[in-house]
């Protein structure tokens, strides 16, 4: 996988949520999906894509909140969550390779040699899905 780092100001992700786990995550993104993804392109701009971001709000629970940039959509039951600003390590998620997979990959990678960590007090991560394929963006904080 190709890994660049990003600062990337803070955004909003309008869309549908869930809450899951790790034995229900895959049937749990799947149905949303399934459930939302013709209305969100039908509302989102021509060139933009669709997002998928995470946190975790248990010790095995986390949120899935499928959705597009921006905020008041004219969507019955939409929920509005705020990305925030910071540095994120992106990467380009090859064609061939599952999404769990890259997760996986890009997680293990030892960034410190890049200058950076893994910043687990960031709260919020997300993939982002255009025409061109899938980047997964994690943040990061540079190393002192």
């Amino acid at each position: 996988m190709n890994i660049r780092f990003e600062d990337r100001g803070a955004f909003h992700v309008s869309g549908f949520s869930v809450e899951s786990n790790e034995s229900s995550h895959e049937k749990d993104i799947a149905l949303l999906r399934y459930k939302h993804e013709d209305n969100l392109k039908a509302i989102a701009e021509k060139d933009s894509g669709l997002y998928f971001v995470t946190w975790l709000t248990g010790e095995d629970t986390y949120i899935y909140h499928f959705g597009i940039e921006g905020q008041d959509q004219n969507l019955a039951d939409i929920i509005g969550v705020e990305v925030p600003a910071g540095c994120f390590a992106v990467a380009t998620v090859p064609a061939e390779m599952p999404l769990l997979e890259a997760w996986g990959k890009l997680f293990e990678i030892d960034l410190l040699p890049l200058g950076y960590n893994h910043d687990p007090n960031a709260g919020k991560y997300f993939e982002f899905h255009n025409n061109s394929g899938v980047e997964i963006w994690i943040p990061v904080r540079v190393k002192l």
